[in-house]
């Protein structure tokens, strides 16, 4: 979006100050012919009124010319006021193509100020009817991560291929740079962990694929994840790390879920504003999933339950504010996916809430999926990724998690 307005581009006090010269010069006119004319008189009358006459037409000619050319500077001025606010009414904020998204309406778009206001509304920033998370991680903090990574693939020793991706936010993509700005650098970060790590570790990259999709549907406006179509260029950024063939998206059915509120909406409540924010309120989201063909069993270890239960991996039920845990029932200790595919490789993804909408679209890569939450997951993984002779090994998380002490302690603890 320019940052362009109308104040600074206007001359008009330049050149109304420039014709406010011609009135000073007519009166110096009169003042010269009267004295010119009363010596005239007293010398000759008769010359004197020819030279009068002469010198009164001469003062009239002048003052018209005075006054075309101060008509002339304020027609230009006029002109240039008028390029200057239709150049400020071309400026517009562009559209997303939000697939499955509805027509939002955005009343603060105006042509005199084109430019929306962004504010924080608690630890949320909001911007354009939508709510950002902002990201403050270090070097330091980059660095830590990146150590423990360095150590899951030591533990997992040399056959398994261990790959690490890290998830920019929505901010990275949505925001102005004059609040991005205020924010530490995403991709400087991201960039930080993956040459931080042991070189037998493989990055996936999908900041720039990210970036390249920023127009579309990629994230949630009230949530703080991505959505399935983002999720969905990030598997495809990871195939190429892996030597795979993504599935074609154009060859999955999907489904929807309206009127979704998510954690960030959640987090503008208070005791204050019970409601919440209410541009969020009234800009709710649609989860859309895709049904992934070809899955045998789905086995799944619930919070709060000691015992697996077979379900689908879609939770096509899910609803409201808990419609983004349609995606694999969302975060649980774990979810043991089999597939009709004979690849010969099966793939564990040790992941945040990001993992949870990319995790389904693996299957059309793997026989077997093992996806495990770190933060409710009790035993350890690396007897499990042994046991199980698993062949690679995906940590996805995004880097607000990444970026944090309880994610790097998550991971060890799952180590053990």
């Amino acid at each position: 979006m320019s940052r362009r307005s109308s104040f600074g581009y206007s001359s008009y006090g330049s050149r109304s100050y420039r014709s406010g010269g011609y009135g000073k010069r007519g009166r110096n006119n009169r003042k010269k012919v009267f004295l010119i004319v009363t010596l005239i008189i007293l010398l000759l009358a008769a010359a004197g009124f020819a030279c009068y006459y002469f010198l009164v037409l001469n003062r009239h000619d002048n003052a018209s010319g005075g006054k075309e050319e101060s008509s002339t500077a304020d027609r230009s001025d006029v002109s240039e006021k008028a390029s200057e606010v239709s150049a400020v009414s071309l400026v517009s904020i562009p559209s997303g193509t939000d697939e499955g998204a509805t027509t939002e309406s955005t009343p603060e778009q105006s042509t005199e100020n084109p430019d929306l206001t962004g504010y924080r509304d608690g630890n949320v920033f909001m911007y354009d009817q939508k709510g950002y998370e902002m990201f403050y991680g270090t070097d330091e903090s980059a660095a830590a991560y990146a150590a423990v990574v360095s150590d899951f693939k030591k533990a997992v020793g040399k056959d398994v291929k261990v790959y690490n991706l890290v998830a920019p936010n929505h901010s990275a993509f949505g925001l102005p740079e004059k609040y991005l700005a205020g924010m530490n650098n995403e991709k400087a970060n991201i960039e930080t962990i993956y040459r931080s790590y042991t070189e037998d570790v493989i990055p996936v990259n999908v900041y720039e694929a990210e970036e390249k999709h920023k127009s579309e549907y990629t994230y949630f406006k009230t949530d703080h994840n991505w959505t399935g179509l983002g999720a969905y260029y990030a598997y495809l950024e990871f195939c190429k790390s892996a030597q795979l063939s993504g599935v074609s998206l154009t060859s999955l059915s999907k489904g929807n879920i309206t009127g979704f509120k998510g954690s960030l909406f959640a987090a503008t409540k208070t005791e204050e504003n019970p409601k919440g924010n209410k541009e969020l309120a009234g800009n709710p989201d649609t989860v859309i999933y895709y049904n992934m063909p070809g899955i045998e069993s789905c086995i799944l270890l619930e919070n709060g339950k000691s015992e697996e239960q077979e379900v689908s991996l879609i939770a096509s039920f899910a609803e409201g504010s808990n419609a983004y845990s349609a995606f694999i029932w969302g975060n649980n200790p774990y979810m043991k996916v089999k597939t009709d595919k004979k690849t010969g490789r099966k793939l564990c993804i040790i992941k945040d809430s990001y993992g949870c909408a990319f995790a389904p679209f693996t299957t059309a890569n793997f026989d077997e999926v093992y996806i495990v939450d770190p933060a409710f997951y009790n035993d350890n993984v690396i007897q499990d990724i042994k046991k199980g002779k698993f062949t690679d090994v995906l940590i996805i998380n995004s880097i607000m998690n990444a970026n944090t002490q309880f994610r790097v302690e998550d991971l060890r603890s799952i180590m053990k």
